[in-house]
């Protein structure tokens, strides 16, 4: 790996030696490298960039957002310099979120170092690597629990009167389907008309890779099936641009990220709100873990209600 100081550029694997030119640096590295490999022949050798193309060939390409994971580790591994694996270390991966910090969040950062733990751990598994994963007693960023902006009631009549306006007539659906399910904006746009039958609806290709059925009123089941769909493989037009512009013009405010997914908030707290149950909402969400879930339980009527009658100001009063 190269880094820069005042000295000018330098090889890690040799920080002693210093360059004017980056590229004398990288060349340098190269014949260390050389060296390395005639001295010990049995070190793994192979590269970042080699052992990514490995996990993606031998694992990687089986997973349902591979073509972005694969990019993902790519830009991870140029910023790394694309060492070699076996000489990564953990001191190199923490210089390397540092610099990240000022640039996205510390979420994006903790994906980026789940994605290539989870990459080395599979490498290990598969019997690709020989060495520890230089990632494995790096603690992740503590996240900030964000704001989980759900819709009023008002907003969300005014949101449905001004999707009526719009000349997609897709839209207004997806959002009733989102609001009445659950469902992820994804979900619901990419619906088949076969998906939709007894007064149910079923998300397949789901984020957690497991089928769900939930089931809708009678007059919205009868206002789907009477809607011509766009062929017999999609129900809906593509719709996201559209919901953009509709949720300006009814003046809804949201946080930064949650555009399409205030839909499925605003789904879960009102359920809470109203009494649900918050295991059978993780069933209808497709929650994965009861934890994430567990976001929605303060909404719910009786939430931490035993603290009125528990707290110890009580008996002073």
């Amino acid at each position: 790996m190269i880094e820069s100081s005042e000295n000018g550029y330098y090889s890690t694997m040799e920080p002693g030696k210093f360059f004017h030119l980056e590229r004398d640096a990288k060349n340098h590295e190269i014949r260390l490298a050389m060296q390395a490999q005639r001295n010990n022949p049995n070190k793994d050798m192979r590269t970042l960039d080699e052992l990514i193309m490995i996990w993606y060939r031998m694992h990687g390409k089986t997973l349902r957002d591979h073509v972005r994971l694969r990019k993902l580790l790519y830009r991870i591994s140029e910023r790394l310099g694309n060492p070699i694996g076996s000489d990564l270390k953990a001191e190199q991966f923490a210089k390397y979120r540092e610099a990240r910090t000022v640039e996205v969040s510390t979420t994006t950062i903790n994906r980026e170092h789940s994605y290539l733990r989870a990459m080395f751990n599979e490498l290990d598994r598969l019997g690709v690597i020989k060495y520890e994963n230089p990632l494995l007693k790096i603690r992740q960023f503590k996240e900030r629990e964000g704001e989980l902006r759900y819709l009023s009631h008002d907003e969300i009549g005014r949101l449905l009167e001004v999707c009526c306006t719009f000349k997609n007539r897709s839209l207004v659906y997806i959002v009733k389907i989102c609001l009445a399910t659950g469902a992820r904006w994804g979900e619901a746009e990419n619906l088949k008309p076969s998906q939709i039958r007894d007064h149910k609806v079923t998300f397949l290709n789901t984020k957690s890779n497991k089928n769900r059925t939930v089931p809708i009123n009678s007059m919205l089941f009868d206002e789907l099936t009477k809607l011509k769909p766009v062929n017999d493989n999609r129900m809906f037009l593509n719709s996201l641009t559209s919901f953009r512009v509709a949720v300006g013009k009814a003046e809804i405010s949201l946080p930064k990220g949650q555009m399409t997914h205030v839909l499925r908030h605003t789904f879960a707290s009102h359920y809470v709100m109203n009494g649900g149950n918050i295991v059978k909402l993780r069933d209808t969400l497709g929650h994965s873990e009861i934890t994430t879930t567990m976001r929605y339980a303060h909404l719910a009527p009786d939430h931490l209600e035993e603290a009125l009658v528990l707290n110890p100001l009580n008996k002073h009063q």
